[in-house]
């Protein structure tokens, strides 16, 4: 299919230059303490077991501890690499610390590629050659994506792949109506929660959809699915009954940079930086989020279930849950405290291969792709590393700021008003870009 709808040197042109700019980007950027910190963290996982990382957080005194795909995936690059560092260590000294970087930096980049892929084969089996190519340009030369990944080394595009996949079964499943691929969307859900907790602003849109199909044998053998693989991924720290680690992961990790803002653009741009407990009228910043949180969510399931048809064609389903995944995702980095700027990384997949069908959904992905890679610069030069560091009010930082908020707020109110027209089904006229 792919090769009769799209030449396939234009698709290599595409990756390889889309390679070759990360690997570029690669030895350069990010944070010294997260290279040394990511490749310390792998080794000492390859050596002394996955279940045992948290014991090198507390001997580095690193408080943050990840859930557990990434950890394997972390030593499984270590052991694949060993013994490379060291040789190039007393030979090349720049050139291993070169290497250095582009090793950390290695997962997010393969993951970027893979992203890129699997928007590239959808948009091929269902859309025209031209929005083929340039939905797949959109996403791998997207400079929030590639800031991130290659010069940063941030890891947001490993879930952001997970949940891409997750929804691009879903909507295999309600096209073809295939239950097998909704209980395969909800094992790469538990895959992208393993990967990173953020995943889990997914599961009221992904679990709206299974329950709109009233078969509770398909509902229960989600759901069953799901639990067996998250505990399959947590089986080594159950058995080895690392309950520290579990504390860490599901309750320590909630409390770190418990401010109102860290460094996302979003609503809470415009207030004081303070502590996400510190009260107005009685009311918490981080109970207003959460309040506005919960409305947003009501707000899209309602959406989601308005929009339904039994009738849609698999390209207007498709549409439809690009855009309900993209809400899904941006809601919490919007409203919610103590957000990261990296944060919104899986909304722009979404973005990108919905306003491949529906033009009207286009300038969110320019507004977010622009924010999104001004947020990305920002705070390389100003990290949210403590509340004074936050508080920093210089003319270009509250310019940048205040602009990126501005812009933020605006899509998204304009996002949340449009949203039930935006879900609802169009005629089939219209559906092809």
């Amino acid at each position: 299919m792919l090769s009769r709808r799209i030449d396939s040197g234009w698709v290599i042109l595409l990756f390889v230059t889309a390679f070759f700019l990360r690997l570029y980007l690669a030895p350069y950027g990010g944070s010294e303490g997260d290279v040394h910190d990511s490749i310390s963290r792998g080794e000492y996982a390859a050596q002394h077991g996955v279940v045992n990382v948290l014991d090198w957080s507390r001997q580095h005194d690193v408080p943050v501890s990840y859930p557990p795909l990434f950890c394997y995936q972390e030593a499984a690059i270590s052991k694949i690499l060993e013994g490379r560092l060291d040789a190039l260590q007393g030979r090349y000294p720049a050139v291993a610390d070169a290497w250095r970087r582009v090793r950390f930096k290695l997962l997010s980049i393969a993951y970027d590629l893979f992203a890129g892929l699997a928007i590239l084969i959808f948009l091929a089996s269902t859309t025209t050659r031209l929005w083929t190519l340039i939905g797949t340009a959109a996403y791998l030369f997207n400079p929030g994506i590639f800031i991130n990944s290659a010069y940063w080394g941030q890891t947001d595009s490993i879930h952001s792949f997970f949940l891409l996949m997750a929804v691009l079964l879903v909507v295999t499943a309600i096209g073809n109506k295939n239950d097998g691929c909704l209980v395969a969307a909800w094992a790469v859900f538990a895959l992208a929660i393993c990967q990173k907790l953020q995943s889990i602003v997914m599961f009221p849109p992904l679990a709206t959809i299974t329950l709109m199909r009233r078969k509770l044998s398909t509902s229960a053998f989600s759901g069953a699915t799901f639990l067996l693989v998250f505990l399959a991924l947590y089986s080594p720290f159950l058995l080895e009954r690392r309950w520290d680690y579990l504390h860490s992961v599901f309750v320590a990790s909630f409390t770190s940079f418990a401010f109102t803002q860290l460094n996302a653009f979003n609503i809470w741009t415009f207030g004081p930086v303070a502590s996400s407990r510190a009260t107005v009228f009685g009311v918490s910043y981080a109970t207003m989020g959460q309040t506005l949180y919960l409305g947003s969510l009501a707000w899209l399931c309602l959406s989601i279930f308005k929009a339904s048809r039994p009738q849609n064609d698999r390209l207007e389903t498709a549409r439809q849950a690009f855009i309900a995944a993209a809400y899904a995702c941006l809601a919490p980095f919007m409203v919610l405290t103590s957000m990261h700027e990296r944060y919104i990384a899986p909304v722009i997949p979404f973005l990108v291969l919905a306003a491949c069908l529906d033009r009207r959904v286009r300038w969110l992905l320019g507004g977010f792709t622009l924010t999104y890679a001004l947020n990305l610069l920002h705070a390389l030069q100003h990290p949210a590393s403590d509340p004074s560091a936050l508080a920093v009010h210089n003319a270009s930082n509250v310019a940048v700021r205040l602009f990126g908020g501005l812009l933020n707020t605006t899509m998204f109110c304009w996002f949340t008003y449009r949203l039930p027209g935006l879900m609802r089904p169009r005629p089939a006229s219209t559906t092809m870009t």
